[in-house]
């Protein structure tokens, strides 16, 4: 970043965010303060992720993202778990940007983005981030679909905006206080605690399993995309963020604000897809979904473990057009085409 930049950054009350190596900043976007055009890294697989890279500075964190698609469509809101980024839902965009205006963001510190100094990469902080984002873009008629961290992320960013919002996808996630669950929380107090923290700083677990049988049960990926999940963090200091964000499942004034919030999508369509045989769906949180907002359609996919959109996300797709195509009347819009995913 030169001198005009950083000037510029400090005039916006904006932080100038750590960059990991191997990114190279190419120019200045005009009009935007403190926007840049970042070449992304040798190492994203074109073929893989055939995606236009976007940028934008949010609270001094630089911020990339997705977005394919018509811009009046509804907008798929694609949020990442911990350990993964916009990559994540790479066959999801292609096979619906089409239809949808499909919008992934990476969070700060996640695949190509860069958290600005002092970020404690809670989820407080994380949705703040995310609502600052969809305020930015200006999104509307959205379905955020999320998996993971995602799921509290998406509540409490948008749980002030639900006039944005037209329904929700959900899997292998929660949106409520998590305290009632011990068997949840006491492998979570355990999980995040310092001896296993470093334990991820020396062996990059997280982002290994990302691509794992054990986390997808139903296949595993190839050398190809697991490398996609544990290059965002080569550099062993940038390791520790979705441990903290984990832990701070746990803080009490969290918890507290998540029960608030979730009740503002009571009325919001959703499509509840848990994995089969992910510990989550042995907690019943996809009843607890359907508990909490009545409008929905809940489908468990045999064999998949936690993370749906790479355990099976062909079906993960189906299920989404058939439920889309069952409300979109009472929502006003338009069927999708013919066709499978």
């Amino acid at each position: 970043m030169n001198a005009e930049q950083t000037d510029q950054l400090n005039r916006a009350g904006l932080r100038e965010p750590k960059r990991h190596p191997g990114f190279e900043i190419r120019k200045k976007t005009d009009g935007e303060i403190g926007s840049t055009d970042i070449r992304r890294p040798d190492w994203v697989d074109s073929q893989l992720y055939p995606f236009e890279d976007r940028w934008m500075i949010l609270d001094g964190h630089r911020v990339h993202y997705v977005d394919e698609g018509p811009r009046d469509a509804p907008v798929l809101l694609f949020v990442h778990p911990g350990a993964g980024w916009s990559f994540t839902y790479r066959y999801h965009i292609q096979q619906l940007k089409n239809e949808f205006r499909c919008v992934a963001p990476d969070l700060p510190g996640y695949g190509l983005s860069e958290a600005a100094d002092g970020y404690g990469y809670t989820l407080q902080e994380q949705a703040s981030v995310l609502e600052q984002f969809v305020e930015a873009l200006d999104l509307r008629r959205i379905v955020a679909w999320a998996n993971d961290g995602g799921g509290p992320t998406v509540v409490l960013a948008l749980s002030d905006h639900t006039d944005r919002v037209l329904g929700l996808v959900v899997g292998g996630t929660f949106g409520w206080s998590i305290k009632p669950y011990r068997m949840v929380v006491w492998p979570l107090r355990i999980f995040t605690s310092r001896v296993l923290r470093a334990v991820n700083r020396y062996t990059n677990f997280l982002a290994w399993s990302m691509g794992s049988k054990m986390a997808l049960g139903t296949r595993t990926l190839t050398k190809i995309e697991r490398a996609h999940y544990t290059r965002p963090f080569k550099e062993r200091d940038s390791r520790s963020g979705t441990l903290k964000l984990y832990a701070s499942f746990l803080d009490h004034e969290t918890q507290e604000v998540l029960d608030r919030a979730l009740p503002a999508f009571r009325d919001k369509p959703v499509l509840i897809q848990f994995g089969e045989k992910d510990a989550m769906t042995r907690e019943q949180w996809h009843m607890r979904w359907a508990d909490e907002l009545p409008h929905n359609r809940t489908i468990l996919l045999p064999g998949v473990r936690h993370f749906t959109f790479e355990g099976n996300p062909e079906e993960t797709v189906q299920n989404f057009r058939d439920w889309w195509n069952e409300i979109r009347e009472t929502l006003n819009e338009p069927a999708l085409a013919a066709g499978t995913a």
